[in-house]
């Protein structure tokens, strides 16, 4: 019977995808999310390649996930993967089913599938699609609403990891480096202190000051962001294990940094200039390879074309004027703050557009605000920044939370309708300089329309 049920939904799953085109909708999970309402156990008998590679963290998934996705391709493998980043266990659903046949069994040639994990859905996909490597980027303070705080996500996690999955951790990072520990096969990759890292924590959040063992209070030799740094107990002598994987000799303004690995030819590799985050996604998605058995050349030759096709960072350079569009996730705290922080590296006058607040307030949207006071807004207030355009239902949230933080208030310009911010401006846009427009993750059409109105102003 259970089989019988299995073949039902995924017969009707399968249908529902032309039927999605033909009537012009985008439904990412739909045929997932009927498979697995049809056949609760759907993801059980749906056939999978032979080799597993899961990415979950609080921030970097769909990034790390494309971008090893993007090298094994390169080198030859035939890979099913979410690249559109539906993670939870209706879009692990929708992506098996696409590379699987009308009886269910793994359509000839995939074999590996690189997906991306929600961290909440960990209970609702390991028991059924078991990881021969799983990566986990990093944890810390998330939605409030959803994910409560780091060790309550830690626990979701802990509690659906196989045994037989290996880990790939984050040596600076002293939650989710703790995963597994004296139950499954642990490797660490981390970021070697680089000449933006700081003495002591710059920012609001902290996630992790006291030791895990005995509640001291942590010593960091150095910090790269609130609380991922180098760290260890002075009290009792705790600290995470060495890195085999780790990023050295980073250079923020060429780009590049040098990937060491002991018993290996040290790697240099691209990263996106100025980004933190992206030496974060290339050392975990290239120590991630490096565990599938590729060579280290290979893997490199594969990252010198474009990386990282992600939509959430790009940039333009139309005349005199540098446009810059940045995910900055809602509710994210520690995403918006280092996405923010960006600013003070970029060159010239500023004008800034935020769309990072609830863009659908009506239908994703809640009450909950205190992430603004958990972000740091600090770039904001250089004289560099000219003009900073705040648009949505939250615009008069957010604009509050920049005055108290010290944002002079005639810098300021708030919409809540999106057309008029744009309106307003065209009418005044820069001749030179920077516009920054960071955008939520429902806010990327609005920002992507923006940035291509401002695109054509300035081309004219």
């Amino acid at each position: 019977m259970g089989k019988l049920r299995f073949l039902f939904a995924l017969w009707m799953a399968k249908l529902s995808i032309p039927a999605l085109k033909i009537t012009h909708h985008d439904g990412t999970d739909f045929p997932g999310s009927l498979a697995c309402r049809l056949c609760p156990d759907f993801l059980h008998y749906v056939g999978k390649p032979p080799t597993i590679v899961a990415i979950t963290g609080t921030n970097g998934k769909t990034t790390v996930s494309n971008t090893i996705a993007d090298i094994l391709e390169a080198n030859g493998r035939k890979v099913l993967s979410n690249r559109a980043g539906s993670n939870m266990w209706s879009g692990i659903a929708t992506t098996l089913l696409a590379g699987c046949t009308l009886s269910g069994k793994l359509r000839e040639g995939y074999d590996t599938a690189v997906l991306e994990v929600d961290e909440r859905s960990s209970s609702r996909i390991y028991p059924y699609v078991q990881p021969d490597v799983l990566v986990v980027t990093n944890l810390y303070r998330d939605s409030i609403k959803r994910n409560g705080h780091s060790e309550f996500i830690f626990d979701k996690i802990a509690q659906a990891l196989p045994a037989e999955t290996h880990l790939l951790l984050n040596g600076d990072d002293m939650i989710s480096g703790l995963l597994g520990e004296g139950r499954n096969e642990r490797v660490f990759f981390r970021v070697a202190k680089t000449d933006r890292s700081t003495d002591t924590c710059v920012n609001t959040a902290c996630d992790c000051s006291a030791c895990p063992r005995c509640g001291h209070l942590l010593a960091f030799d150095y910090f790269h962001y609130h609380h991922i740094g180098r760290a260890h107990c002075p009290e009792c002598g705790f600290t995470l294990p060495e890195a085999t994987y780790e990023a050295v000799d980073t250079d923020f303004e060429a780009g590049s940094f040098m990937l060491r690995e002991p018993g290996q030819a040290n790697l240099r590799l691209p990263c996106k200039q100025g980004s933190l985050f992206s030496v974060y996604n290339i050392t975990a998605a290239v120590g991630c390879c490096r565990m599938l058995g590729l060579a280290g050349a290979d893997i490199a030759r594969a990252l010198e074309g474009p990386s990282e096709r992600t939509g959430r960072f790009e940039q333009q350079k139309v005349g005199a004027v540098n446009i810059v569009t940045m995910l900055s996730k809602n509710q994210n705290p520690i995403s918006s703050t280092q996405s923010i922080a960006q600013l003070g590296h970029m060159e010239g006058k500023k004008t800034v557009v935020l769309t990072i607040t609830d863009s659908l307030d009506a239908i994703h949207g809640h009450e909950d605000i205190s992430w603004l006071y958990d972000t740091d807004f600090d770039a904001l207030r250089d004289s560099s920044v000219e003009a900073v355009y705040i648009g949505g239902r939250r615009c008069y949230d957010l604009a509050l939370r920049l005055v108290l933080g010290g944002v002079p208030e005639e810098k300021l310009h708030l919409f809540t309708d999106y057309d008029a911010l744009e309106q307003a401006l065209l009418a005044h846009a820069p001749t030179e300089g920077t516009v920054a427009i960071f955008f939520e993750l429902y806010a990327k059409p609005i920002a992507m329309r923006i940035r291509r109105a401002l695109a054509e102003k300035e081309a004219d």
